[in-house]
């Protein structure tokens, strides 16, 4: 299984971080696999894993929360095309090349989770959030925005810095 995160941007640039291994910490943390310099993320804010062949997402108690398609989890199978949220930061699942094309601007405004919201929303956790963000499918079918794309908010120099960790940490 191939996976890689596509980091996806309100002004419509992306970059891609392939993996090769099957545990991926996300975190600020210098020994998580996928380091985000955010203070909005946590020192480690969630694992990728492959479990029995599926991509899986686990929230590792984090402040602010690990949500797909606008969907706050603590753990969730992940699948092609999916919007993973942390801290702030959009990425775009893509496994074994698929999806091939990306919207960075539309994945972006689907994906972006407003901090406030999640203190203040609906879910099994937080009542007020959606289960999913309208329009929007993991099965490879169009995304459609939420809204307009949100400003990056200062970011850009930030997540100049996003950086995969050495293998051996």
């Amino acid at each position: 299984m191939k996976i890689s995160l596509v980091m996806v941007k309100a002004d419509g640039t992306s970059r891609e971080f392939p993996f090769d291994k099957a545990n991926i910490i996300i975190g600020r943390d210098e020994a998580a696999r996928l380091r985000i310099p955010l203070p909005s993320v946590s020192r480690k804010h969630c694992e990728l894993s492959i479990d029995d062949e599926e991509l899986v997402v686990k929230d590792l108690g984090s402040a602010n929360g690990t949500y797909v398609n606008g969907a706050k989890v603590k753990d969730r199978e992940l699948s092609p095309g999916d919007l993973l949220t942390v801290g702030g930061v959009v990425f775009v699942v893509r496994i074994d090349g698929y999806p091939a094309q990306i919207d960075a601007k539309d994945c972006y405004a689907a994906g972006m989770v407003s901090m406030d919201d999640a203190l203040t929303g609906e879910d099994d956790d937080f009542p007020g959030l959606p289960k999913e963000v309208p329009g929007s499918s993991p099965k490879g079918k169009s995304l459609k925005p939420m809204g307009g794309a949100k400003k990056d908010d200062g970011l850009d120099d930030l997540l100049k810095d996003l950086e995969i960790g050495d293998d051996d940490k």
